[in-house]
């Protein structure tokens, strides 16, 4: 029994080194995969936009923080408001780590509202890392009489929609609050919307965020900002009243909260499922040492970005709990967004 237990000891640091080991071993043997290789990041927007900056700024700085230093190559396949690019990923991607994507935070919510073509479970995908929350907003022209919220509850205004999030959120916001957001489709991508608003073929647009804002040029001397479209205030628009408080019952604000809160997690990037643990293991931390790099946040600042990264377990999780919305709310959700009986 007494050499019995001598062996343990004798083990017992051996075992513990191993296993401490382990995870950076098997990071060694994954990296001469991505040697020389092209790893393509599909992005689910247009060119030009906030998420495709944010996507080319990643591929930049990317590849010299993934053992191996592979080339990253960004791929453009915009539709439905990145489902297409995210129904590709899942279904169609090698599942060898050798392409990612980066989509809009809704394909987390889309598949539990349902009503729509994803082909996905959000919570198979792999998660990468997301560069940044972000706060959606609704604005107008300052060449046009709408100055706050309260404006647009009052009378009818002229509104583009590009996608997601520029269509269901003016869509949510009439139906349960009562404004009145006559909806323009067909643009392409924010960059379109800023194009038709200074054309005055549109008096604004909802749903975009403050980083797409800041990257199309849309400053405070060319657009009013009328409400905050997310869970909390901004202290960058300490002036501006925030969509939630507009609420007027508890699943109201469960509703936003399905509808809006994917805004936490503004540009994810996955892998599909199914693709080497050891490999998923350099692209997370790939991504999370990007998102240290001096350089590459000098750049995020230049490009006027929002920079608030969440780490790819952390969006695994967050996703686990959007699947866990009560079906009563997701129903609301999916009647106010007409998707209910599609």
């Amino acid at each position: 029994m007494k050499l019995a237990g001598q062996r343990a000891r004798r083990i017992g640091p051996a075992v513990l080194l191993a296993v401490a080991l382990a995870p950076a071993a098997s990071a060694q043997d994954a990296a001469p995969f991505y040697e020389g290789r092209t790893v393509n990041l599909v992005v689910g927007f247009n060119v030009g936009g906030g998420a495709d900056t944010y996507a080319r700024l990643i591929a930049r700085h990317l590849r010299k923080h993934i053992r191996g230093n592979p080339t990253v190559i960004v791929r453009n396949m915009p539709g439905a408001g990145s489902m297409v690019a995210a129904n590709y990923v899942f279904n169609v991607s090698p599942k060898d780590g050798s392409e990612i994507g980066l989509f809009a935070g809704s394909v987390a919510a889309d598949p539990v509202i349902g009503g729509v073509a994803a082909r996905y479970d959000a919570r198979k995908f792999n998660w990468i890392g997301a560069p940044a929350a972000d706060i959606s907003v609704c604005l107008a022209s300052r060449t046009t009489s709408f100055h706050t919220f309260n404006d647009v509850l009052a009378r009818e205004m002229v509104t583009g929609a590009a996608g997601t999030s520029t269509y269901d959120f003016p869509v949510v916001l009439n139906s349960l609050l009562g404004t009145k957001f006559r909806l323009v489709k067909g643009y392409k991508g924010s960059a379109g919307l800023r194009f038709a608003l200074e054309r005055g073929e549109i008096e604004g647009f909802c749903g975009v965020g403050l980083s797409s804002l800041r990257a199309l040029g849309l400053t405070s001397d060319k657009v009013n900002i009328l409400v905050q479209i997310a869970m909390r205030k901004s202290q960058e628009l300490a002036g501006v009243p925030l969509v939630i408080d507009y609420a007027k019952t508890e699943q109201d604000r469960q509703v936003m909260g399905l509808i809006f809160g994917w805004r936490a997690m503004e540009r994810p990037l996955a892998a599909p499922p199914g693709i080497p643990e050891e490999r998923l293991g350099l692209l997370r931390d790939g991504f999370d040492k990007t998102m240290q790099d001096n350089e590459f946040v000098a750049d995020l600042t230049r490009a006027g970005l929002a920079f608030e990264p969440m780490s790819g377990r952390d969006i695994a999780s967050f996703v686990d709990e959007i699947y866990r919305t009560p079906p009563a709310v997701a129903k609301r959700a999916a009647e106010l967004l007409r998707r209910a009986g599609e």
